[in-house]
């Protein structure tokens, strides 16, 4: 009987203690669990360089917004996944969700991967936030899962022949009607539709379409595609290409000296500092149609606090990858998407299961993101305050010419100094 109320005596002592820790917890009401998402790019392959500095992007975003105090109070916690192709993506999709229990994906800068990650995130009630991934189809086939950041394939292509004809057919004392132009694509969905919005913007325009040319990333040898260029004499070559087969694409020509007055790449092969590297001074006066990069920070004067994050993040971007100058356009949007979403939208999310969220985003509108435009998600997932720049290489560096709002320079090498057509 000692025993028994000598038991009795230790749980009475023991409860008051209990109850205080549950109401210290429930006074600061922090809660354990932590906010699950997941981040899936290509991080081995062809596109593993600016798959690793997605990441590193995304990974920086989370640090950010941990440091800012989580989403809803909760530290998010980040799985990565590696997807050199689609078949993978969507594997490693179904993983995250099923064995991590992620309730967001950031992804994917290959538009192929966006598109199989958006379909086993539809079926399963999660998030893809697409900050690189520009095919029409992403935002085409009705996905309620999706919100792209970025501008779409069709619109960037249309973007770079606007651009052409009213600004490169004057530099060179080409009458618009009389201008020749090419086409070059990779033959996934993401060449495919910033290809048909050129060819589409062309024929509108009335602009000469002489060659028209796809080919597939594994290529090694582009030696017919330039030959095709030097006999078709275009004025200006429109590309379209990851940044291996663009770095190719350029070496092929110069070696059959097939290199036209103007080069106008329309997507994320010649805006990265990779091209540039590999390249060197030739890649002075090629156009790089895409998002917004490497902005001033007096375009972020209106929001301080969005200044000082695009500020940060480029220092922490630099001291992830010292030896490049500048950051890399694709892990730009990387970070602005997954950033803007923890840290803009949630907050203003009833609640963060599905439905949520995705009230919460299409609800949001802001002005301003870390990319130089606002935020404004359509019914089908697609920005519609987003929109291509058109950008320039120029001393090893991107320089933005137009729109004239966002410029930092003028077009040079118009016609390129070394054209040999």
């Amino acid at each position: 009987m000692r025993k028994f109320l000598y038991v009795l005596l230790s749980i009475a002592l023991l409860i008051p203690s209990l109850s205080g820790c549950g109401a210290a917890g429930a006074k600061t009401g922090t809660p354990t669990e932590t906010f699950k998402v997941g981040a899936i790019y290509p991080m081995s392959g062809t596109n593993a360089f600016q798959g690793q500095q997605c990441m590193t992007a995304v990974r920086t975003a989370v640090e950010f917004v941990n440091a800012n105090g989580g989403v809803g109070g909760r530290q998010v916690e980040l799985f990565e996944a590696d997807a050199p192709d689609p078949n993978a993506a969507a594997t490693e999709a179904g993983r995250l969700i099923d064995q991590k229990g992620v309730q967001v994906i950031f992804g994917s800068l290959a538009s192929g991967n966006a598109v199989a990650i958006a379909g086993v995130c539809d079926k399963s009630g999660v998030v893809l936030v697409e900050s690189g991934g520009i095919a029409d189809a992403l935002t085409d086939q009705g996905f309620k899962c999706v919100f792209r950041i970025l501008d779409k394939g069709g619109l960037r292509g249309a973007a770079g022949v606007n651009y052409i004809a009213g600004s490169v057919a004057e530099r060179l004392g080409v009458p618009v009607e009389e201008l020749k132009l090419a086409i070059i694509h990779e033959d996934s969905s993401y060449g495919e539709s910033v290809a048909a919005g050129a060819r589409n913007k062309a024929a509108e325009l009335g602009i000469q379409l002489v060659s028209d040319q796809s080919y597939n990333v594994s290529l090694r040898d582009m030696s017919a595609l330039a030959l095709n260029v030097k006999d078709a004499k275009p004025d200006v070559l429109l590309t379209v290409n990851y940044v291996d087969d663009a770095i190719l694409l350029l070496d092929t020509l110069r070696q059959y000296q097939a290199v036209p007055k103007v080069l106008m790449g329309c997507g994320a092969g010649t805006t990265s500092p990779k091209f540039a590297q590999d390249i060197g001074p030739d890649s002075d006066g090629v156009f790089c149609t895409d998002m917004p990069t490497n902005l001033s920070l007096d375009v972020y004067a209106a929001d301080p606090q969005v200044q000082k994050t695009v500020s940060d993040f480029r220092a922490a971007f630099l001291e992830a990858y010292p030896d490049m100058t500048t950051g890399s356009i694709a892990a730009e949007a990387a970070f602005s998407g997954a950033y803007t979403f923890m840290n803009n939208i949630l907050p203003n999310a009833k609640s963060l299961d599905f439905e949520g969220m995705r009230e919460a985003a299409l609800s949001t509108k802001l002005p301003l993101t870390t990319l130089g435009f606002g935020w404004d998600i359509g019914e089908d997932g697609q920005n519609y305050a987003a929109a291509a720049n058109i950008n320039q290489w120029q001393g090893g560096k991107v320089v933005t010419v137009f729109p004239d709002n966002m410029k930092n320079g003028e077009a040079v090498n118009v016609p390129l100094p070394y054209a040999g057509i």
